[in-house]
């Protein structure tokens, strides 16, 4: 009798511990509302990086080479990617000059890098395929770095 209430208690911890650790690993998917993932232009349609192994974004403007209007400015987005990722993208950068990159997210290209160098810091800048308005460009820089926080929380959990 003794040992089947204690069998009873033990399957009750198990069964609240189980329910908690559900819950721990319950993300709210709402504020993930971009995946983003980068590409070789012209390559197989597998993402050099995926949307975990970038860990930063900033968003700034450059000028626009194709205007003669020094104040005309696009948008660019600067993802930092983790320790690993910054390695392997300093080898596809030194065996890939004079191809792109793309930013990709929800299946529509939102930035190109043209490969002129190697990038050996780990930081990849995107001109903003499209010509946005400063409230578009903030809105996306927006959309995306809620993204990333979420998604490397997520990460972080799930690595525990």
């Amino acid at each position: 009798m003794c040992s089947s209430k204690l069998f009873f208690r033990f399957s009750i911890v198990v069964l609240v511990l189980g329910i908690q650790s559900c819950r721990e690993r319950n993300f709210d998917q709402s504020k993930i509302t971009m995946r983003p993932k980068i590409y070789m232009e012209g390559s197989s349609p597998i993402p050099l990086f995926d949307e975990y192994d970038i860990n930063g974004i900033q968003i700034g403007t450059v000028q626009n080479i194709f205007s003669n209007d020094e104040k005309d400015r696009v948008f660019a987005i600067w993802l930092s990617l983790d320790r690993r990722s910054s390695f392997y993208v300093q080898k596809e950068t030194s065996s890939n000059l004079g191809r792109r990159l793309q930013l990709v997210a929800n299946g529509q290209v939102l930035g190109i890098h043209p490969i002129e160098r190697t990038i050996s810091n780990g930081v990849l800048p995107f001109i903003l395929s499209t010509r946005m308005n400063e409230q578009e460009a903030r809105f996306l820089y927006e959309q995306l770095g809620q993204s990333i926080v979420y998604l490397q929380a997520e990460l972080q959990k799930e690595n525990r």
